[in-house]
């Protein structure tokens, strides 16, 4: 059973899964992949992928494999079949939100190409050893990389509460294994804020529950989490940049910010306190800055965290404004003009006259720990008189929004952490965490270093951090540096190349197949 299958299956026991394009016969996949979208109910879409697996079999099929034969022919053909049923789910989805939220005619990708080099690769792949097979399979990752870039372009077309509003409002519900296809297209895509931010609101989507109240919970506990994001990132071949051994002081410093975040809104009293420490525009702009690092499982299983508590604390804090007072006084307080704001940090759509209209129960035991006692809403004509003591013990308990406790807590993490990095390097030697680690690697170009630092080698990628010198030549220029570059990837036997700014973010690729500078 593939990675996949095991957190699907995990997902069923879960009851938020009817069936997957995994469980049918051949002969009942041609409708599978529009009724795994929608979680078993079908739509219109284009005519399934798979049909051409029962075109009449090849010459050979008449000879029975050996048993081991069939189980590697079974493990190629599902990865092949998962990655192109992956691309048709998020065809469909970009299909319905340019119907549905961007009013306009869509245009689907012309998968026949990828069809034919998907059935190619099936009637191939009964000698995973054979130079058909390595041919057919090059094939197959051709198209699929021309597929994935086209629906790339037309993803930028779309903001975050496109993404959002059509998954919430989609009916029938969107079912894992859709949800798990987008999250797997956004993670290889090519980094840019909007695709972390898609990316967000689709694995906290995957990976929790909402209850009938608007709060919700996670399926899985920490850990759990944790294993299912590794095992899924293995599925998807995603590279990591980070590691735990590289960089676990600004990991473990990211870790301590979230829960920051989360300490900081469950404190609070009322909206309008969260609204007046600029709460919201905080959090959104730390997960902007913490651009791929967002990625490390640890740093995203968090942030899932945090965007549940900061959506279930949200509606708790309206449910007691609502009851203390009335629900046409809180909305005429409010207003809707936060709702943007407030869903984007909370990675699900939160419109406020949808939140009031919910039944909440906020137990009385839950007040005075989280200290919600709700203030008396004064008339717009009288204002309270301010509290100048009480204004400056706040400001000396919560300087620049961080609670002086966390914030010592904070540097003791970076001394500590600075201290095993240099026991590290200077006394244990070698790298013994089992951890897969990038090597780093000196390129053998004219003029690399000019413009290039940092180069290192993974299983399949070479990546490369960008000068300030790089922003100064032409795109020509850029191209025939990337060029040569991949040329000497080629040598080492990687795959491809990507360069990197210091930010982190993707600003130029190449390959076999392609060469892109990646617009900034």
């Amino acid at each position: 059973m593939s990675i996949f299958e095991d957190l699907i299956d995990e997902l069923k026991n879960e009851n938020l899964l009817e069936e997957t394009i995994i469980d049918l016969k051949p002969a009942e996949a041609p409708s599978a992949v529009s009724a795994a979208v929608t979680g078993g109910q079908a739509v219109s879409a284009p005519a399934g992928i798979l049909e051409l697996e029962a075109v009449a079999p090849t010459s050979n099929s008449a000879v029975q494999p050996a048993e081991t034969q069939q189980t590697e022919q079974e493990f190629f053909r599902k990865r092949a079949m998962e990655e192109v049923s992956g691309l048709q789910m998020v065809e469909h989805v970009f299909c319905g939100i340019e119907r549905e939220h961007l009013e306009a005619d869509p245009r689907p990708f012309d998968d026949l190409n990828a069809k034919k080099a998907l059935h190619k690769f099936l009637q191939v792949s009964t000698d995973p050893s054979s130079r058909e097979h390595a041919e057919a399979e090059f094939a197959l990752r051709h198209e699929t990389e021309t597929w994935s870039l086209a629906l790339a372009e037309r993803d930028q077309k779309f903001a975050v509460s496109n993404i959002r509003r059509f998954c919430d409002e989609s009916r029938p519900v969107l079912s894992s294994s859709a949800l798990i296809a987008l999250g797997r297209f956004y993670r290889n895509s090519p980094y840019s804020e909007d695709v972390r931010g898609k990316f967000d609101y689709i694995m906290t989507r995957l990976f929790s529950r909402e209850s009938e109240d608007g709060r919700r919970a996670m399926l899985f506990d920490h850990n759990e989490m944790i294993g299912h994001i590794n095992k899924l990132y293995a599925d998807w071949s995603s590279i990591a940049l980070y590691t735990s051994s590289d960089d676990s002081s600004e990991i473990e410093l990211t870790l301590i910010r979230f829960e920051e975040f989360i300490l900081e809104i469950e404190q609070a009293g009322t909206f309008g306190e969260l609204l007046g420490s600029d709460f919201f525009n905080r959090l959104r702009t730390y997960k902007e800055e913490s651009a791929e690092m967002f990625y490390v499982p640890v740093v995203l299983a968090a942030a899932m965290k945090c965007n549940l508590v900061v959506g279930n604390r949200y509606v708790e804090l309206i449910a007691l404004e609502r009851n203390a007072r009335s629900a046409a006084k809180v909305e005429e307080r409010y207003g809707s003009e936060f709702d943007h704001l407030v869903s984007n940090a909370a990675g699900k759509t939160l419109a406020l006259t949808d939140v009031l209209s919910l039944d909440v129960d906020v137990s009385a035991e839950e007040k005075p720990k989280r200290n919600t006692a709700i203030p008396a809403l004064a008339p717009q004509a009288v204002k309270p008189k301010p509290q100048p003591l009480e204004t400056e013990k706040a400001a000396r308990f919560d300087l620049l929004g961080v609670n002086r406790w966390l914030a010592a807590l904070c540097v003791l993490v970076i001394l500590a952490g600075t201290g095993v990095f240099v026991w590290a390097e200077r006394f244990a030697g070698g790298n013994d965490s089992g951890v897969a680690m990038a090597k780093p690697v000196e390129i053998d170009v004219a003029d690399a270093g000019k413009y290039l630092k940092n180069a290192r080698l993974t299983n399949e990628t070479l990546y490369a951090i960008t000068q300030p010198s790089f922003d100064t030549l032409t795109e020509s220029e850029k191209k025939e540096l990337l060029a040569k570059v991949q040329k000497f990837a080629t040598s080492k036997n990687m795959v491809s190349v990507a360069l990197l700014n210091k930010e982190g973010r993707t600003i130029a690729f190449a390959s076999k197949s392609r060469l892109e500078l990646v617009p900034q």
